[in-house]
Order: C-alpha cells, then structure tokens, then sequence
C-alpha cells in the first residue's frame, strides 16, 4: 500500500499490529502487511530506494511511538530459515493503563483534580488522564459537582519550557530580576521543583553559577527560557516542592509605621499583627503599625491607597512606595494614541483586538495520542452523541469526521471484515465495535500523572476533602498507576489556601451542606466599607490563589461573588429562602467570569505594557487590542475593560506603578492624574523628584 496515508493512521496500524500479535513481527512482515508501508519493489533497481525509504520510515514511527510512551519490545527469531533476527511487539501489560478500582466519591475527586487545570497548561493532559481511568476502572464519566472548585492558571510564558527542562533533567538559561531591582541579569538553572503559591508560579533548582540552591519568581523571569537539552543532570532524590512553598512568607516579618485618617483604610487594620500605636501623627489620624513578609506586594498595596496612608517607616518602604506614584503620575501625563479622536471615545485609538494565543500546534502524534485515546472512550461509552463526543475531544465537526473515518478503516493487519474496527453513527450517536486491542487506554504520560497527582494533592488541604478516605484512596490508586512517573508528585505543587482562609472556608462549607445563609461583616475595598450583609452561599471556589464565595445578596438581590479574604465576621442567619432556578447560579466557568458586570458599568481604555495587560484581562473580562510599540520600542497593548465603580480606576494605577495608564474617557483621565499627583503631594514629593527612582533599593524578597 502507498505510504501517501497520514502518518498518524499508519502509526495506528502499526500499534494495534504490534498490539495484537503474541510472537512479535518481523520488519520484512510489517513492510508487507501493515497499512501505510510501501511494498517490496518490482525490480532490484527499485528497490534500492523503496528499501532504504522503508527502513527510515521505520525507524522514526518506532521512535515516535516510544517517545508517546508506548513500549516496543524486540526479541530475536529462533526461525533458522529466517534471514532476519528481530521480532517487534507491545506488550499490553506494558501498554494499558494497570486496572484500577475507585467508587463513585473516588472518580469525582479525580474530576475536581482534573478540572483544576480547565485554564492551564496541563488542562488536555488533566482531562485526558481522567479519560483513561474512568475507562479503565469501569466507571461511566464523573462531572466536577462538588461545593468547592478551584482554576489554577499557568499564563507565564516561562512554565512550559521550565516544565520540559524539569521532566528531562535539562539545565536551563534566563535573564531574571531580583527582587528590589530594575536589572535583568543572566542564570544557568538546575530546575529540581515547580510550584504555586500567593496566586505566583515559582521555580526552585540549582544556580550552578553560585552552586546553591535558589528560588525565583516565574513572574519576573525577563527573556525566553533556553533549555539546554545537550546536557543532562541528576535531581535530588529527596527534594519536596511542598517543603519549599511551605517556607515562603515564613521569615520574620517586617513591620512598618503608617499614619491613616481615622476610621478608614479597613484593608490596613484588619491585617494580622496590626496594631494601633500611641497618637503620634495629626489630629483626625491614627498611627499603624504593620506586619508584613513580602516588600513589593506591602508597597503595591500602601501606593494604592494613595494619600490616605502615609509610610513613616522603614525608609526603603517609604521610597518603594513613592517611587510606584511617580511612575503612575508620569505614565497618566502621557498622551493619548495619536489616532485617538475625542469625539469618538470609544475607539481609543485602539488596533484590532489581539487574537488569542495560539496553543501547542498539533501534529500527527497529538492525532494519534488522540485516536488511540478516543477507542476506549467509545467503548466505555457505546452510543455517545456525536456532539458530546466532538466537545470532549475539542473537536470540529470536521475533524471529528476526519478521525471516525481513519478509525473505520485502522485494524489488524488483512485488513478484512473483523479484522478492521466498525464504527458506525446511528441518528446522532457513535457506536465502535471489532476494537477489543485498543479496548484498553494507553498507560499515563508524564504530564497526565503530574496533572492528577498534583491536582489530588492540593485537594488534601481543602475542607470536605481532607479527610476523605476516598481521597487517600484515589492518591495512592494513582501513584500505583503513574509507576515511576510518580516522582513527580514531589516536583510539582500547589498551595491553593492559606491558614487564614481555611476557617472560613469551612464554615461556609457548612453553611452549604445543611443549606443555611449566613450574616456577614464585609469589606467593600473600592469604597474602603465595612457593610452587613446576609447571603445564601451556593459554592466556594478560587482562581489560582484568590478565594470566593458566590452567593445569594439578600441586600442586592443577586447573585454575586464575594472575596473569602473580604470577610470579617461570619455567623449563621438560618435557612436559605431562594431556591429557584434563576438562584443556581454558581460558580463561574472561568476567571473572565469572576468580574460580574452590571447594568451602570463603565467602560475604561488603558494602554499597558504586554506583560500587565495579559494579567489584567482575565481579572476584568477586558479585551486586548494591538498597538505600535512604545517610544522605547517596549511592547504596549490596548486594554478595554469594564470598571463598577471609576474611583477604583486611579488605585490600580497606582498599584501598577507606572506599568498603565489611562487613555479613555478623558474625565477619568484627567481624574487619575489628579489623584496621583495629590497622593504625591501628601508625601512631599513631585511626579519630577529625583530621590527615589529604578536604582531605589527595597528590602529583598526570598526569591533569586
């Protein structure tokens, strides 16, 4: 047959032959019978060439399938009238995923662990590897309907190559900027973990220019990550990602002196380890002492209230904190796009909305991962729609027929009635039959053990499931499935809840289950207010490592999502009263849908740098639009968004430090710069001052 087929169908055909033999198969017999391998030659001339192509075709569809994890094994011939001395064969212990048994609460943790990655990278591997053990224990498929769902994102440029480089022991090179600094300077890593906490990515390995171990931000990793796959290294055996996310924010805290207007900054007050000092500041004021671990993230915060907190101590505080104002200030004095035309706001002088970032592109591996994985899902699903069956894979209706068809003409080698699969579509639904070889997934891949591991682990920290004995019970299942993949549990982690959110989470948990509202002390951080509410909650969950609860406001008469961080107090106020339908709404499907967006919203343009504005568009549904590159030739994108309340435009500014500022509308523009430059003002100080600037030093972060 003419070797024209897609690479991806004759590799099938040459897995379910390989599969589907005890003794092995000779090259002479895979050339002759297997679909998609050109023949033997008519003549010796001809042959030459056919020969030499074959062997090459072999060779790399070998590699190929051993690269995807599926084992080939060679044994020698023993047939003494065979001038060939190698037999090929899968074996389907080595290949199928080890049968696995989990009940009904097992298999819908693993879906939560799944659907932890929806909005990250390992999302297809996470679904996938749920796929196969769903199918290979029997189960029929399990939906994510717990109270409490959780989204981790990994939207740093610098996670995929970082992850390769961990799972092939490669070292890699990057410029990074330390914390307190301007300057990008080069390192040569050893990775050895990858782990999220804070809502921030962070890298642990070795710096082999320094030989010592050092942790760094993903966030501030400032060019492409090279990974330097010529060279290999051994990681510690012993190393725990957990146990370095677990020593974050541990070191003893700072404190700052803050003078604040009397009966304001709730958000300052209500700080763990905040305490009021004796009057030292003027009449109207209090004087705050603050603890806090993290230098940047306490100056992000104190230049956000602008001139209603003002730093007195430490001075690098002080300075870090100016230096954000001014930067906003001079950002907020820049024009607008020269394109900008003040009768038609709306336009902004933005470019076309940037198109979305393209994914891994597919080839014909990805196929073939994809068929291979698609015959046990119809299976274990006989008569599944083909619509249902389309949105599952990721599939155009296009596709999908594209990949049914290969799957009807793929089987044994003959090639014969029984011998091929028999796919068929029956009003709407897909049937297979004939497809007993493939009946059983693919053992995992690398990533699809690391997704379920890593998701189930995290888990072990959330209310209602820390205890489970099906979750313990799922973990170890895994492990035991996963093989030698397992290491990577200890590799990667995530801190979804810290110690402060745990009590509360756990009580609005149980507010749930026995289906009671509760009465809660909120703070409203756009408006600085403490208000008293009473909600009906309906589900907890989080993105990265931000906390909500969405829930019934009896006082708005609404659905809405409030911050876990946001709640001061919290007290049962009997049962819940709205129960229909048009009340079911819970948790959004995704972080574009945290920002809820209401009837008298307003809507802003930003010009930002393209790093700040990837980051706001998912925390305010905002569109992206391209723009020329800045005077300094930086890239800038158009960020437009919708805002409830326009005061909270001018704080964000100012927590952005100069990274953004405001084109659209004009009144709120002009507001901004006046907000900026009064907060300025209260600390004595000028958009123009020279004291404070990029070469300010700032007390270091734990971070390399």
């Amino acid at each position: 047959m003419s070797t024209s087929i897609d690479a991806s169908e004759r590799r099938l055909n040459l897995v379910i032959a390989l599969l589907g033999t005890r003794q092995g198969h000779s090259r002479h017999y895979i050339r002759e019978h297997v679909n998609g391998y050109a023949r033997i030659a008519s003549t010796a001339a001809a042959e030459v060439t056919a020969g030499v192509a074959f062997e090459r075709m072999f060779e790399r569809d070998k590699e190929t399938l051993r690269e995807l994890g599926i084992p080939i094994s060679t044994t020698a011939t023993h047939d003494l009238d065979s001038a060939e001395q190698a037999l090929y064969r899968i074996k389907p212990g080595e290949y199928r995923v080890p049968e696995i048994r989990l009940d009904e609460p097992a298999m819908t943790l693993l879906a939560v662990a799944a659907n932890l990655w929806a909005e990250a990278a390992f999302s297809e591997a996470a679904q996938s590897a749920l796929r196969k053990i769903a199918a290979r224990s029997g189960s029929s498929w399990y939906d994510d309907d717990t109270t409490v769902q959780s989204r981790i994102r990994t939207r740093e440029p610098a996670f995929e190559p970082l992850w390769t480089a961990l799972r092939q022991g490669n070292p890699v090179r990057f410029h990074y900027r330390g914390a307190g600094t301007e300057t990008a300077t080069p390192r040569l890593v050893h990775p050895w973990g990858l782990g999220s906490k804070y809502g921030e990515w962070y890298l642990s390995g070795l710096d082999l220019q320094k030989s010592e171990q050092r942790n760094f931000r993903l966030s501030r990793i400032q060019s492409e990550v090279t990974v330097l796959t010529e060279e290999q290294l051994t990681r510690p055996a012993r190393f725990s990602i957990g146990t370095i996310l677990d020593g974050l924010g541990k070191q003893e805290p700072y404190r700052a002196v803050v003078i604040v207007p009397t009966g304001s900054t709730h958000s300052l007050r209500s700080r763990e380890g905040t305490t009021v000092l004796d009057p030292r500041g003027p009449a109207g004021t209090d004087t705050l002492s603050i603890s806090y671990r993290e230098p940047e993230l306490m100056a992000d915060d104190l230049a956000a209230l602008g001139a209603y907190a003002t730093v007195m101590e430490p001075r690098d505080l002080r300075e870090a904190v100016v230096a954000r104002l001014q930067a906003a200030a001079a950002a907020a004095r820049q024009a607008p796009p020269v394109t900008y035309d003040p009768a038609r706001p709306a336009e902004a002088g933005f470019g076309p909305v940037l198109a979305a970032p393209r994914g891994k592109k597919k080839d014909s591996r990805d196929r073939l991962l994809r068929l291979l994985s698609m015959v046990p899902f119809l299976v274990a699903n006989p008569g599944i729609e083909e619509s249902e069956l389309a949105q599952e894979f990721g599939l155009s209706a296009k596709q999908l027929s594209k990949d049914l068809a290969t799957l009807t003409v793929s089987g044994l080698p003959g090639y014969l009635h029984g011998d091929l699969m028999d796919v068929s579509n029956e009003a709407g639904q897909v049937f297979i039959r004939d497809a007993e070889t493939l009946a059983s997934p693919l053992r995992l891949t690398q990533e699809e053990a690391c997704a379920l591991l890593v998701g189930m682990d995290a888990l072990t920290a959330i209310p209602g499931t820390r205890e489970a004995r099906s979750l313990r019970t799922a973990i170890d299942s895994l492990k035991r499935v996963a093989g030698e993949d397992a290491w990577l549990a200890d590799a990667v982690a995530l801190q979804l809840l810290t110690s402060g959110e745990l009590a509360t989470i756990a009580q609005l948990q149980a507010l749930i289950g026995e289906g009671d509202a509760a009465e809660i002390s909120y703070l409203v951080r756009s408006r600085d207010e403490l208000t008293q509410r009473v909600i009906e909650p309906r589900r907890i969950f989080s993105i990265d490592s931000q906390w909500y609860i969405r829930a019934w406001c009896r006082r708005a008469g609404e659905m809405r999502s409030f911050r876990v961080d946001g709640i001061r107090s919290l007290h049962a106020a009997g049962p819940q009263t709205q129960h229909g339908a048009s009340h079911t709404q819970t948790a959004p499907a995704s972080s574009n849908g945290v920002y809820t967006p209401g009837a008298h919203d307003q809507q802003v343009q930003l010009v930002a740098d393209a790093a700040t504005a990837q980051r706001l568009a998912p925390a305010y549904g905002a569109t992206l639009h391209q723009l020329p590159p800045g005077a300094d030739g930086t890239e800038r994108l158009g960020v437009q968004m919708l805002v409830g309340e326009s005061r909270t435009v001018a704080p964000l500014m100012a927590r952005l430090g100069g990274h953004a500022h405001v084109v659209a509308p004009l009144a709120l523009r002009e507001e901004t710069f006046t907000w900026l430059t009064a907060s300025l003002a209260h600390y004595g100080a000028t958009e123009d001052d020279d004291a404070v600037g990029e070469s300010t030093k700032t007390t270091p972060s734990q971070d390399g």
